[in-house]
């Protein structure tokens, strides 16, 4: 039996842990079943995916239940008999801190390979049908040069997790995780505690507009005060896509983003990749 591991779906750290999914020509030509765009799916029976849970001052392990929804990380393969079989490595996705703060996932060690495999009878692709949650939405209306100079502006920020909270950051807090905002989206490894966060009770989805229904305000961000305990995000968005250099001390930043409507205010969800100055070198 041969094993190797095939690629990574979802990268982490800096920027590059939150452009998306990637694979493989080998493991997507192998894999029919689960195409390498695919980043979330949910289980088809119970099962052990390299799940441990904080009990005290000891991890046990969990044992995930049947229709849970998993965020895929990371593909590796094995052959068995010359023939391919897919494995994958998991995590909860982005949800609510307190849960992500008690989870560790095998696919987060290096010295462990993904061994689960991924076929019909385990997983079910899955396509949220919110395609907002877990965008890191930025207050501004793009990437913009410190007044100093040294660096991209680091701002407040906001997501929708995947078991509907809403998590907050002021522009101090983002910055111990995310300086300069560079993340698009937040996934299961990125455990950021938030300035605040509210439980959402109702996400709808109409084409560009996303409305997000909730009972208690949430301090920094533009609330909108429908009645006693309900409150609503109305989330528009602008396809264009916006695409700038910037030259902050030192080095230069490769920028791109597009923007929303929040409540009339303006945000932003983008991503920025720092490219090497060698002309100092």
């Amino acid at each position: 039996m041969k094993k190797w591991l095939i690629g990574s779906l979802v990268l982490t750290g800096g920027v590059a842990g939150l452009l998306g999914v990637s694979a493989t020509t080998a493991a997507a030509s192998s894999s029919p079943y689960l195409p390498e765009h695919v980043r979330y799916v949910r289980l088809k029976k119970n099962m052990d995916v390299g799940f441990s849970q904080k009990s005290g001052n000891h991890y046990r392990k969990l044992l995930k239940k049947k229709g849970a929804l998993l965020e895929v990380t990371g593909r590796g393969g094995t052959t068995i008999k010359g023939k391919f079989v897919e494995t994958g490595g998991f995590t909860s996705g982005a949800v609510h801190y307190n849960r992500l703060k008690k989870l560790h996932y095998a696919a987060m060690d290096p010295m462990k390979t993904m061994t689960i495999p991924i076929t019909k009878a385990n997983f079910k692709p899955v396509k949220l049908k919110a395609p907002i949650r877990t965008l890191l939405f930025q207050q501004g209306t793009g990437f913009k040069v410190a007044s100093k100079e040294e660096t991209l502006v680091t701002t407040p920020a906001f997501y929708l997790t995947l078991d509907n909270y809403l998590q907050y950051y002021s522009a101090k807090d983002i910055a111990k995780y995310a300086p300069s905002g560079l993340y698009k989206s937040v996934t299961g490894r990125n455990v950021w505690k938030p300035t605040a966060s509210v439980k959402v009770h109702k996400v709808t989805v109409k084409g560009k507009t996303t409305t997000i229904d909730y009972t208690k305000p949430l301090k920094g961000l533009p609330n909108r005060k429908l009645s006693k305990g309900h409150y609503r995000l109305k989330i528009v968005h602008n396809t264009k896509q916006h695409h700038q250099v910037f030259f902050p001390d030192g080095y230069t930043e490769d920028a791109t983003w597009t923007t929303y409507k929040v409540n009339g205010k303006n945000y932003y969800v983008g991503e920025s990749i720092e490219i090497k100055d060698y002309l100092d070198e």
